[in-house]
This record gives C-alpha cells, structure tokens and sequence, in this order.
C-alpha cells in the first residue's frame, strides 16, 4: 500500500537526496543570485535541504562597510552547499553577526570594514559580550563569526584576526538534566494519550455527525440537524463562519468550538506533540518535519523518511520502519500513531496544501501547517493542556515537562531494555552521541548502572565461589594418601607429586579431555583451571598462587576495576575464598613468590611495545 498523494500545493524546495535527483532545466541555466540588493539594504535567500525558505535582511545591522562582505560570506555558508543547510542553522549564524557588529559598533574606534578589524577589537569584544552572557554561549557565538569569516576572500581578514576566531576554548560545565523518573514518565504519558484521545473521539463525532445528516438526516434532531448543516458546509468549504464574540479568547470561542469539530487546532498541538516524542524516541524538530509520504508494508509496518539534522551533509535524510501495532495500540505504537495523525488531519491538509503531516486551523491564519515555514512552537501551543494535568514530580513539586527530557527518558528506558548494550540501544542517535548526550550524567542512569555493576560483581563473586579445583592441604607425601584426599587414581596421584602434572599455576588431572573445552584436549585459558573440575592444587603450587596474585594486585592498579573483574576476578575470588583458607597461616608464609611468573603472565596480552 502506498501512501496518500501529496497535495497539489506541496511544500516549495529543493528536496534533493538520494533517490531523488534535481530538476534540470532547459537550455543554460544561471542560478539566482541569492544575495540581492534592496532599497533598504542587501538581502540573503536562503533555501535548505528541509525545503523550507528563508530572506535575512542586513538592513538592521550597523557598520555598512562590513554588509557586502558578510552578505556574500553568508550565502556561501548557506544551502546544500554549505555548512549551514537549513534556514534554522543560517538564522542562529545570522543573529550572532548581528550581536558580533552590534558590539564592534559600540567600542570607540570601531573596525568600519573587515580589513580594519584588530585583535584589540576582539579582546574588547569578547570582555564586553562576557559580562552579558555565559561562557557556553559566547563560544558558540565567537564560533560562529569564524564560521562566516573563514568564507571571505582570503586576505580580507588578518590572519592573527582569523587564528583568534579560531582558537580553541573551553565553554564550560555544561549542567547535565536528568530525564523523569519512570513515574513521572508514566504520569506524562497517560496525561498525553488521554489528551489525544479526547482529540479522536471529538473528530470522530464531528464526521459521523456530517455522515449521518448526508445519508440518513431524518434520524438526527432538529438541533443536531442544524449543527451537522454547518458542519457539512465547512467539511465542504474549509470556511467556518464568522461569529461575533466579546472575548478575545479563542480557545472558547465559538468558532474555535465549530472548527474543533473536524479539524486539529493549534491547541492540540502541544499533546499530540508530546505523545509522539514519548511513543518515538525522536526529537521535536524530527517530528515536525514528518510528512505524509510513506508506505504501509503488510499492514505491519510504516516506512516514513525522517529528517535529522546535524549529521553532515548529505545525511540528513534518514528512513525509519514503524511498527503499526493492533488497533487497540494506536497510542501506543509510533506506525499506528503516525496513521491516527494523518487520518485526523488529512480534512484540513485538503484546504491547507501543505504536504506536511501537520495541519491545523488557527485563527486568524486558518488552515495552515505549523512548521512550514520554520519549527517554532508557541508556548501556548505546549502550556493550555498541562494546565488541565497539574502533575507533580517525585519531590512534589510542579512537574515541567520539555521534551528534551522526554526523548533523554525514552533513549535510558531503550538503552535500560537493551540491558546496557549500546548497539541495540540507538534509535536516532550515534553510540557516542546517545552516551554523552542522553545517559552520561543522568541519576538514574547512574543508578541502574551501579546497580548492573554490583550484580555483576555478585555474579562474579557466586561463580568464583562455585571453585572446583580439588586442594590437596597439607604436605602429603604417599600418592595413595593423595589420591584418597582428591579422588583421583594412584596413577594420577603419583604423576602429580612429581610435577609431572604442573600447568602455569596448578595441576592438571586430565588435560587432554577438558570439560571447559567441549571434551577435547584444553586450550582455554589457565586462569579458567579454577573453575575446572580437572584442576589440583598442592602444597607445591603455593609459590606460583601468591605469585599469580602479586601479578593481579599490580594489574588492578593498570586498568580499570570493572575491566579488571571481568578479566580476573574468578581466578582472585577462588585463590583467596577458595584455595588460600585451606591452607594454615604458617603454611602460605612461609612460601615464596615464585620468580619468572610475571614474564608469563604478561603473554596474556599478547606482544608489548618496548618501554
């Protein structure tokens, strides 16, 4: 099944990808000039690979001399082609040149073109801007000057200017945010699904009202009649009439509650929103951009292409498969959500051509897509329906919900599932990002790790403890006192005082049918003997046990102690709960480390570099 046709007025842009190759047009082609002069000043165009577009304008800006340059540096960071390949990226570029000349403009010999500028300027600049702003963010304003001037003719800008744009700077501590525990997450996302819900059941009334008065009128009221009249001229017209009302309010006016009726509003907005990143996992910008193009496969799955920005170019475009679920899990399941949410709004996407997945009816735009023309959310758009759902967090307190803690919730609970394994934890992120960003920090994070640290630890500890190496206590000198004592045949006994038997640190009764090893001759490791059922251990093999742990006390100072656990921690448990007590006192001291034993164990590495 295919998805929907798109809308005769799409989305303007060049969405060119992979799969789909640019338009080539006939006869030579010269491309607009994206910078264009105005009557009240130089104009920049810029057109992302989201396929939305954007003009700045430098009219506001200060120091004139500096606008054809920095217009023409700007461009080229723009586009496809550069590094800023959205409207959204070159705007936040764009504001930090316009604070950059802001502040050049207020010193007392400003620079009146680039040429001029001084690293003074900058010293001067950078003294001026700190006292207004944290470090983080001034480094990343300084950051993008740099970028932009790094786009200018060389020699334009003197080089000791263009190193220190370019120098390297800490920006900080950056105070990590926890995501919500799993209580509030729960309370956040039943507050949402039921917001929805209301939602669907509200547009599910309105349309069967509008059916029921096209095939069987006469079963309705007289004032259910005359509202479904209304209803099936706006469903036919998208116009909802105008009704005089003295409040300002809209959300209780009465054309709100008409258009509500059939169409998603900008109220509902901030619920639908919040459901998707807690089903998804993505990120609000993610979502935002979603449209309607997908594919529905066997009735199992969505295949929707998704945008993720700061990935590089030509990789922001990336192709997810969502599962649909049963439609009892339509909230629950990110394919079955992302239908309900272009089944509800499919109406208004027929009056607002916006090839989006968003579109809502607001006064006084009327039907729109939200984000077509950039990502921006109003804060009523997010704030109407949590007052209706006071939730509190797990101190009492008011609970905020943003969504950036939300995606950080659902990428702990992943990696939590996944029982702490990084590649089968990632959804939408890098393994790196996905640690520092989202878990690296985070309480509950270090919690459940600590936790997942001990009972592995435990685990270790239980299986070291499980020692089946046989100990022979005592200087026993008869093999058939020996073979007595560890249940082996006299032969085996004899073979064993006399060393014959010796392996690195013990003996070995059988080596030639391990159990370790699949019945066969061993070859696994001889710090495993001690979980053997084939290893001895006599009164002779002392020098080489204190020496093994002489070794494994130097070696925990080297590596890190969970590393060191995993490596070595059964063969330390067995030696010292295990083997050593079996041993009196006198007996352990008054041997001697064996010598030459650290040179082999060091083959357990593999060959070193020399020191």
């Amino acid at each position: 099944m295919t998805s929907p046709e798109p809308s005769e007025a799409p989305r303007q842009g060049p969405l060119t990808r992979r799969g789909r190759p640019a338009d080539r047009p006939e006869g030579v082609y010269e491309p607009p000039e994206r910078v264009q002069p105005t009557g009240s000043g130089l104009e920049v165009a810029v057109v992302g690979e989201n396929g939305r577009r954007r003009t700045f304008k430098l009219k506001t800006f200060p120091l004139p001399g500096w606008h054809k340059p920095l217009a023409d540096a700007f461009a080229r960071c723009t586009g496809a082609s550069g590094t800023l390949r959205t409207p959204e990226s070159a705007a936040g570029v764009f504001w930090c040149w316009h604070r950059f000349l802001v502040a050049l403009a207020s010193l007392v010999d400003p620079p009146a073109t680039p040429g001029e500028l001084t690293v003074d300027h900058l010293e001067c600049y950078w003294r001026q801007r700190h006292a207004q702003v944290k470090q983080r963010g001034l480094v990343h304003e300084v950051r993008a000057v740099g970028r932009v001037v790094g786009e200018m003719p060389a020699g334009m800008i003197a080089e000791e200017v263009d190193a220190w744009l370019h120098r390297r700077r800490s920006v900080g501590q950056n105070p990590a945010i926890g995501g919500y525990s799993d209580r509030e997450f729960n309370a956040i996302m039943a507050a949402a699904r039921s917001e929805v819900a209301a939602i669907r059941s509200r547009l599910q009334r309105g349309q069967r009202l509008v059916t029921r008065y096209e095939r069987e009128p006469d079963t309705l009221s007289a004032e259910e009649r005359r509202l479904a009249k209304v209803l099936a001229e706006i469903a036919a017209t998208g116009e909802i009439p105008v009704i005089a009302h003295d409040s300002r309010a809209w959300d209780n006016h009465p054309m709100m509650t008409l258009a509500r009726q059939l169409f998603v509003t900008g109220f509902d907005l901030g619920p639908l929103l919040t459901l998707a990143v807690g089903i998804s996992g993505r990120n609000l910008e993610t979502l935002k951009d979603l449209t309607i193009e997908h594919d529905v496969l066997e009735d199992k799955a969505v295949r929707v292409e998704v945008i993720k920005r700061r990935r590089g170019p030509a990789r922001m475009f990336e192709t997810v498969h969502w599962e649909i679920g049963t439609p009892s899990q339509q909230l629950r399941r990110p394919g079955g959500y992302y239908l309900l949410l272009e089944q509800m709004m499919r109406l208004g996407r027929s009056f607002s051509g916006t090839s989006s997945l968003w579109s809502v009816w607001d006064p006084p735009d009327g039907h729109h897509g939200p984000f077509d023309v950039g990502l921006h959310l109003k804060d009523w758009h997010m704030q109407r329906w949590k007052q209706r759902h006071p939730l509190l967090d797990d101190n009492g307190q008011p609970l905020q919900i943003t969504s950036l803690r939300l995606k950080k919730t659902v990428d702990i609970r992943n990696t939590r599932a996944a029982g702490g394994h990084l590649p089968s934890s990632i959804r939408s992120n890098t393994m790196p990002v996905l640690f520092t960003n989202y878990l690296r920090g985070d309480p509950s994070v270090h919690d459940w790790a600590g936790g997942v640290i001990t009972a592995a630890l435990s685990d270790a500890e239980t299986a070291a403890q499980a020692c089946h190496a046989r100990v022979l206590a005592g200087q026993v000198t008869t093999p058939n006192n020996a073979a007595l004592q560890l249940d082996v045949t006299a032969t085996t006994a004899t073979d064993l005082l006399a060393g014959n038997l010796d392996t690195a640190v013990t003996a070995c009764a059988d080596i030639d049918h391990s159990p370790l090893d699949g019945g066969g001759r061993c070859g696994v490791s001889f710090l495993m003997c001690f979980g053997c059922s084939n290893a001895l251990v006599t009164h002779n093999h002392i020098p080489k046990l204190k020496a093994l742990l002489d070794w494994l006390i130097d070696e925990r100072g080297k590596i890190a102690l969970d590393l060191w656990w995993r490596r070595y921690g059964m063969a330390w448990i067995a030696i010292t709960e295990h083997i050593r007590p079996k041993f009196t006192p006198a007996e352990w001291d008054r041997a001697q480390p064996a010598e030459g034993l650290p040179e082999l164990l060091a083959l357990l590495d593999g060959p070193q570099e020399p020191r």
